[in-house]
């Protein structure tokens, strides 16, 4: 095998999770005494609240963080062993243990919690102003947004229990099904077995054959599975409903709207303005269909590569990112230089390991780790800087915020990793000097703000209505939400797109669906936030570096519009998503202008 031949589909790229546990007998040993420190905490902390002064909750809350940080590294440990071969007896039971000691210590912590929301608003605002507590004041006032939606400390106990059988069984499952499907498909290759993500890959084969042979097999094999993941989903929309009415939420939006931070009618406006734009996709569509000699482009031509892309392999990926986060911020550059070298990356697509792609947080004092399926195309190239995105969030957040304030909502903790995207692109139209590889990227770039802008809004819409039709007790078979799936799309694709009959299908294997609802709107949020951002630092070039990062660094210190707004987007404007979309414009026009020789 020559060393190009090791290299494809990033063989061998695993990651080392050694720096959070030596093992999984050391993590059990390290959890038993974390629970030992919650139940610690408990018995020096209880029923204290309301005589507290800013020293002693300082010290309150320097502890909870403690134990949160441990927490984290164990539970990513047993996560991450996991999700890279779902199959294995012995990373399904040490995370089914860390899942029960997780439930143990957020039953044992839940008191401090309930009893800052239980305080009257003057006493909670006095010592959320203490200056002791400076560093977690966000922490400490947000929390109180779900206040009137949290129930007694015994309730929120027995609700806790419940949960890894009520919610994470169905989940698992889900994720077993999806993640160890396999058929037999020829990509050009020979026959061999694909994952799911292996056949979404091909829709972006060059050869028209291969994309509409993997559709077909794609949803041929999802098929005889779709009433079990139909009723995995069901039975999870039907749970978290009954939660929202005990919670006393009046939408099912709601709990999402208030950990992103940002108000409901503000996203209904967003998704609203961005089904207006659907005719920019429309217009790309048709014109997509003159360049490949077709009438009408049809769902398999959606991806298909305009301009011959070359392959990238992942040493050459590596080499890419290094050099296009060094340009922008040696900082930057850096610590996207420590997850290959500390072996923080797992990449290679195998039998057993989850599909799709994320950047674990693991913990304030430990370094984040990245798990995609890399398949050696451009696109993965900007699915590794946007995780990566992610992981310098993470990492700088780190150093400035406490365990309690580094986190922030799923709408601006995307805005990270969406940047980072457009900062890879960016060096690759500089120094790729292939005209058809530089036409490819154009065109993908353009069709991958459409999946994230305009696709994301249509998951979120589709969800919208699954939860409407279950509280109107309809129950959720594969039939009805293949229905509402198609409908939703056709309102995207107008006459520009032919769908499939077995793109009813489309809604079964998506994974946001089942592990956190309405996750998909804040890819739209973020993306359109990140193009005004992105305008900003061309216009001002270094200048805006410096903000930037303390923007990254700010964590979940303040409000989303409160850490915007120093970057120049005001998020209570109406037309603050206007230059995003305005963007996206601009990359239409420029894709039409490189494609219309």
């Amino acid at each position: 095998m020559t060393t190009t031949d090791s290299a494809r589909r990033a063989a061998g790229v695993h990651w080392d999770l050694s720096p959070l546990c030596d093992s999984a007998a050391d993590c059990r040993d390290r959890l038993s005494v974390a629970l030992a420190d919650c139940t610690a905490f408990a018995t020096r902390y209880r029923g204290t609240m309301a005589a507290m002064d800013g020293p002693t909750l300082a010290a309150a809350l320097g502890e909870m963080a403690r134990i949160e940080n441990e927490i984290g590294r164990l539970s990513s440990y047993a996560s991450l062993r996991e999700a890279v071969d779902v199959t294995d007896a012995g990373n399904q039971d040490l995370s089914a243990l860390v899942e029960r000691g997780l439930v143990e210590a957020s039953n044992a912590l839940r008191f401090f919690e309930l009893e800052w929301l239980a305080l009257d608003d003057p006493v909670a605002e006095r010592l959320a102003n203490a200056p002791e507590v400076a560093a977690d004041r966000h922490h400490l006032v947000s929390a109180r947004r779900f206040r009137t939606h949290t129930l007694t400390e015994p309730e929120e106990r027995m609700l806790a229990e419940r949960r890894p059988a009520a919610t994470g069984a169905w989940q698992t499952l889900f994720g077993r099904i999806t993640s160890t499907l396999e058929a037999e498909f020829d990509s050009g290759e020979g026959p061999e077995p694909h994952t799911i993500d292996r056949l979404l890959a091909c829709v972006r084969n060059p050869d028209r054959d291969t994309r509409f042979r993997a559709l077909t097999t794609l949803y041929e094999t999802l098929g005889p599975h779709s009433p079990t993941l139909a009723h995995c989903y069901d039975t999870l929309v039907g749970d978290r409903l009954a939660m929202d009415r005990l919670r006393d939420y009046a939408d099912p939006m709601d709990p999402t709207h208030l950990r992103n931070e940002v108000p409901g009618p503000a996203v209904e406006a967003m998704m609203s303005a961005v089904e207006h734009h659907y005719g920019l996709a429309q217009r790309w569509f048709r014109v997509k269909a003159r360049l490949l000699g077709l009438d009408r482009l049809h769902l398999a031509d959606q991806y298909a590569p305009l301009g011959d892309a070359r392959e990238v392999l992942f040493p050459e990926a590596r080499g890419i990112i290094d050099a296009s986060f060094h340009a922008f911020s040696p900082q930057i550059g850096d610590i996207a230089t420590g997850f290959f070298t500390d072996g923080r990356i797992d990449a290679e697509p195998r039998a057993g390991k989850r599909g799709g792609a994320f950047c674990a947080s693991v913990a304030q004092n430990a370094k984040p780790f990245v798990l995609m399926n890399y398949t050696d195309r451009m696109d993965d190239v900007m699915t590794l800087a946007h995780e990566l995105g992610h992981g310098m969030h993470f990492t700088l957040s780190a150093e400035r915020q406490t365990a309690l304030s580094f986190h922030t909502g799923l709408a601006l903790a995307e805005v990270p990793s969406t940047f980072a995207e457009i900062i890879a692109f960016d060096h690759l139209m500089a120094t790729e000097s292939d005209h058809g590889t530089r036409t490819a990227l154009v065109c993908e770039r353009v069709e991958g703000s459409f999946a994230t802008v305009f696709r994301q809004t249509v998951l979120a819409r589709y969800e919208q209505d699954a939860y409407r039709m279950r509280a109107d007790g309809t129950t959720l078979t594969d039939e009805r939400l293949s229905r509402v799936w198609v409908e939703r799309n056709a309102a995207y694709y107008g006459d520009a797109v032919e769908m499939p009959e077995g793109y009813g299908l489309g809604w079964s294997y998506i994974p946001h669906f089942i592990s956190t609802r309405f996750y998909t709107y804040a890819y739209v949020f973020a993306h359109l936030v990140t193009l005004a951002l992105y305008a900003r630092y061309r216009e001002d070039g270094d200048a805006f570096v410096g903000g930037y990062l303390d923007f990254l660094a700010a964590g979940g210190s303040a409000e989303p519009a409160d850490l915007l707004l120093p970057l120049g987007v005001d998020l209570a404007d109406p037309g603050c998503w206007d230059p995003g979309f305005a963007e996206m414009d601009r990359m239409v026009a420029r894709a039409e202008e490189m494609t219309a020789a």
